[in-house]
């Protein structure tokens, strides 16, 4: 191998980067894979393994800076442990590339087929794959990156998230076998690729225009909810200590009361906006309770809580829905934790773990898809982020949420390009289940996200900040929200079936030969 080789994966890893926020290049996507597919041309498996790693490497390592941030300022790690961390998270991540070009090549050794053909559905089950192995971590899947480009991105009310990433490897390998065929002078067998690209990228666009223009009169046609978000902009670093709890309750309570004369259905508070148990707390739990019933609305807001059982006593990262009455009226817990942020994974092996944790301790995950009610209809909780996981935010609609709220603390991110990458995933959810989402953070970004994917309002980010919005609730439920992730599933079984046909094939070639 040479240099250049290891240059151009790289390069791959560095266009990626840029078509994910803040950077919002999103048209780069499409052709950021070129340079890998080109840098692993001719080589063996290994070689190529190798370079898909440098590629994976250099774009995660570039997309996920904030985990340093998260374990330094908050861990109270060394900068040299964070960077460690950080390092190999991101080297677990590019094991993933590192696979896709490994099979790309194993398999291109052995048969004659081409990177059009399998690629799509090789990266499609990997990112799938990404998304559940090791508790999961399908942070900015590569469909992702088009969350600004509404009419690309409607086909994940059928196909998901991973529709689009499909898409977009897709047009990556056509770009590449175009390339291909003009150095070597040999049209022929990649005209047929090259149309059949651009006829999905032009039907996909289509679709999304047709959807478009059908959901935007519809979504104003179902029940209206009066939502105000209240973001108190809480700053870490002081907000579990005890004398500052006073305060954090006021600022929510003052900013609450500024929305009275808007006669909100519903008030949302981030996640932990109580950073005290709520169930325990008399003084600050009554005057809350009075809130309610002074805005005449319900309250929803996150709140650490318990359960005990006998001697034991369980932890939970829940929220809370409060009725106009002072009732409560609902709480669910969290059911997707963080590892390291709400458990510490191997804590009896590596002690350390519990330590970046903070001062509340493991949490234990919700055990159900608890959806929270309103007169108007039911709406479903996604804790902080549970709204990167889609089927488990499909679950919630399917079980009857009729649009969904997602509460976040990303003051954890300080000033990166996390929040802004937090909020285009949460985007995805919205077209998937065709269901508005009202989200609700800390310190930014909060905001009202349409059916569509379309970021209606979103607030700047570690500043305090009140937004009033209409949300349209109604009853459809879109292909995806039905069916999952049947899209990954075809993905899967296609590269499965392909890789052990190949596999089985080669064996009994061999067989022939010694017979």
């Amino acid at each position: 191998m040479k240099l250049l080789d290891f240059c151009l994966a790289a390069l791959s890893g560095f266009l990626l980067i840029l078509a994910f926020p803040k950077f919002n290049m999103e048209i780069v996507a499409w052709a950021a894979l070129v340079p890998l597919f080109w840098s692993i041309r001719k080589k063996n498996p290994p070689q190529a393994a190798l370079l898909g790693f440098v590629a994976g490497f250099s774009f995660f390592t570039g997309l996920l800076p904030w985990i340093y941030n998260v374990l330094t300022q908050y861990g109270h790690l060394p900068g040299a442990v964070s960077v460690f961390f950080l390092l190999l998270l991101t080297a677990y991540l590019a094991l993933f590339v590192s696979a896709f070009a490994f099979a790309l090549r194993w398999v291109a050794a052995r048969i004659e087929i081409s990177e059009s053909l399998l690629a799509p559905p090789l990266w499609v089950s990997l990112e799938y794959i990404r998304g559940f192995l090791l508790s999961g971590f399908p942070w900015e899947l590569l469909g992702y990156s088009q969350y600004l480009t509404l009419p690309l991105i409607q086909i994940a009310d059928i196909t998901g998230v991973y529709g689009v990433s499909f898409l977009i490897v897709l047009v990556n390998a056509a770009i590449y076998r175009f390339m291909e065929a003009f150095i070597d002078r040999n049209w022929r067998p990649v005209r047929k690729e090259v149309v059949a690209a651009a006829l999905l990228l032009i039907l996909s666009a289509a679709y999304g225009y047709w959807r478009l223009a059908e959901i935007s009169p519809q979504s104003k046609e179902g029940t209206p909810v009066r939502i105000s978000l209240i973001q108190g902009n809480i700053p870490q670093n002081v907000k579990w200590e005890p004398k500052f709890q006073e305060e954090t309750v006021r600022g929510y309570l003052d900013l609450t009361l500024r929305t009275r004369h808007l006669f909100p259905n519903l008030v949302i508070w981030p996640e932990t906006a109580t950073p005290f148990f709520f169930q325990d707390s008399p003084s600050h739990k009554s005057r809350i309770l009075e809130l309610s019933r002074t805005m005449r609305a319900y309250l929803l807001f996150g709140s650490p809580a318990y359960d005990r059982k006998g001697r034991e006593t369980r932890y939970y990262n829940s929220a809370f829905l409060i009725s106009p009455e002072g009732k409560e009226a609902g709480r669910y817990d969290k059911i997707h934790l963080v590892p390291f942020g709400e458990y510490a994974p191997l804590s009896g092996l590596l002690g350390f773990t519990r330590d970046i944790i903070g001062a509340i301790g493991d949490f234990q995950p919700g055990e159900k898809f608890q959806t929270l009610a309103l007169p108007k209809g039911n709406f479903g909780v996604l804790i902080c982020y549970e709204a990167i996981f889609p089927d488990l935010t499909r679950q919630f609609v399917a079980r009857g949420a009729r649009f969904l709220v997602n509460i976040t603390n990303d003051a954890w991110f300080g000033h990166t390009a996390a929040p802004y990458q937090h909020i285009s995933m949460a985007a995805l959810r919205a077209v998937e289940n065709r269901v508005p989402i009202a989200r609700a953070a800390n310190t930014g970004i909060s905001g009202f996200i349409h059916p569509s994917g379309k970021i209606l309002q979103a607030s700047k980010i570690f500043t305090k900040s009140i937004l009033f919005g209409i949300l349209y609730m109604n009853n459809k439920w879109s292909f995806y929200t039905q069916f999952g992730d049947l899209f990954s599933y075809l993905c899967m079984g296609f590269t499965t079936i392909l890789l052990l046909w190949v596999r089985f094939r080669r064996e009994d070639r061999v067989e022939r030969s010694r017979e």
